[in-house]
């Protein structure tokens, strides 16, 4: 047996125990190492990076409109001075964080290459040659050509930053809200602020909702490519897989709470629409947003008999619908239409023979107005300004040729094939391309008899719709 008390405790070293002396000098100090910890190159942070990129775009989106529908000078440069801000300072924070991120423009260079060409026939008309320039108003084409320029930029703004599935979805719905939000306000200043056009007096359209517009029909446009959205993210709901469970028999959603909220705003954006009284406006839209109907139900599996059938039916008593509640004033502007388009036509008319007077090089971007002088005979009233021909195919025919002219056509047609292609090709979320082939037909219906597009409010939405429409994810890695 071991006994205890006679074991002696092991020596201590008294360095150990004892506490450490303190510094009695005041000029003695610890020495603090200081490490410079650089900034990585991250793909989470370029991620992080798109995701406020995409709230900017969205709010910047909702702006434009608020200036007259951005069609003065000054609120268009200002949009182009932010967008081409946003992109400066966009590519280079993606170059800091993420260098080898890979770009889009692969994708979408058929897209974007015609409208480049176009955007340079522009720069060739302002330039002297033999002491004159092809524009006939150098100085209204070269404030025009940063406005088209701008477009293009947003275009790859966007296509660059919706890398991401979830953020593209994101993205168009900010956009609807954001049409809802104006829509709103369009049913209040007609109804509640006194029909006014921002707290200010109108002095055209009186009776007719415009929103922040001062034109009705590009009021219209906006309103409808609102409808069209909001038409795919109800449809996108109801037909989206649903969860399974024992007591559902159906494979889909149905008409859920989701799509039952989502229908509201778009009655509130269509109730819009209609108090514009625009009736191209009204026809294009219905196009558009039956369009994207019809490509969501063929997506997910309804048969083409099934389809035709229910679109005449729809056809039927939205007819039925608009005898009954607009019959007598249907009716009405039925009739005016009928006298207004004797001088629509003769606008075309006249319009047509100016472009065949110079149609391979035009007579230079934004200089309709001027040039029509020479052309304008006593057939159509002389007691208007005909600034704009009211079909935006002959306003670029007459300003850029039909060869230039045309490129900006074929970079949509061309869009519409990618986007109509991209919903059936996709397994997941289409409807952003979905949106875009009813929003592309609203638009391309719409300039035959009008020039909303010719708005840059409504040209911004409309790039913004085609650009998340044709929005890829990186296979490699998303984000």
């Amino acid at each position: 047996m071991i006994d205890f008390s006679h074991v002696k405790p092991a020596a201590v070293d008294p360095s150990r125990t004892q506490k450490p002396q303190q510094r009695q000098s005041l000029f003695e100090f610890e020495v603090i190492e200081i490490y410079e910890r650089k900034l990585r190159e991250s793909p989470k942070a370029a991620s992080r990076l798109n995701d406020v990129m995409a709230k900017v775009i969205a709010v910047l989106l909702f702006l434009m409109p608020i200036p007259f529908g951005a069609n003065r000078p000054l609120a268009w440069l200002a949009a182009i001075f932010l967008i081409g801000a946003l992109t400066a300072i966009y590519f280079a924070m993606v170059a800091r964080l993420d260098p080898n991120r890979p770009t889009q423009f692969r994708n979408y260079r058929w897209v974007v290459l015609p409208g480049l060409a176009a955007i340079i026939w522009s720069v060739i008309q302002i330039i002297p040659i033999g002491g004159a320039t092809l524009s006939e108003t150098a100085s209204a084409t070269a404030l025009a050509i940063p406005r088209m320029v701008s477009y293009g930029i947003l275009f790859v703004l966007i296509s660059e930053v919706c890398t991401n599935r979830v953020r593209t979805e994101k993205l168009v719905t900010w956009v609807f809200y954001g049409i809802v939000a104006h829509a709103v306000w369009a049913l209040l200043s007609l109804s509640v602020f006194g029909d006014t056009l921002l707290f200010q007096a109108k002095t055209t359209y009186e009776g007719f909702a415009t929103g922040t517009f001062i034109n009705r029909n590009s009021f219209a446009t906006y309103m409808g490519m609102g409808v069209v959205i909001g038409a795919a993210m109800v449809l996108f709901e109801m037909r989206s897989p649903a969860r399974r469970s024992p007591n559902r028999k159906s494979r889909v959603k149905g008409f859920t709470t989701d799509a039952a909220y989502m229908t509201i705003l778009v009655f509130v954006v269509f109730a819009a629409l209609l108090a514009s009284g625009s009736r191209l406006g009204l026809a294009s839209t219905i196009a558009g947003a039956w369009t994207t109907i019809v490509v969501i139900l063929l997506k997910t599996g309804i048969s083409r008999i099934r389809v035709i059938v229910g679109s005449a039916a729809a056809a039927v008593a939205g007819g039925a619908v608009l005898a009954v509640m607009f019959g007598q004033s249907l009716l009405q502007r039925l009739v005016f239409l009928f006298v207004d388009s004797e001088t629509r036509i003769e606008l075309y008319r006249q319009s047509l023979a100016m472009i065949a007077d110079r149609w391979a090089t035009g007579f230079g971007l934004d200089s309709y107005e001027i040039a029509f002088h020479g052309f304008h005979l006593p057939t159509l009233s002389t007691s208007l300004i005909w600034d704009k021909p009211h079909n935006t195919y002959l306003t670029l025919w007459s300003e850029l040729g039909v060869i230039a002219g045309s490129l900006p056509m074929l970079a949509v047609l061309i869009a519409f094939v990618m986007v109509a292609r991209s919903v059936f090709i996709r397994e997941r979320s289409y409807f952003p391309a979905a949106a875009a082939t009813g929003v592309i037909v609203l638009g391309a219906m719409h300039s035959l008899g009008d020039f909303s597009l010719e708005i840059a409010a409504n040209t911004y939405v409309f790039v913004a719709i085609v650009a998340l429409g044709l929005a890829r994810r990186s296979r490699a890695r998303e984000y």
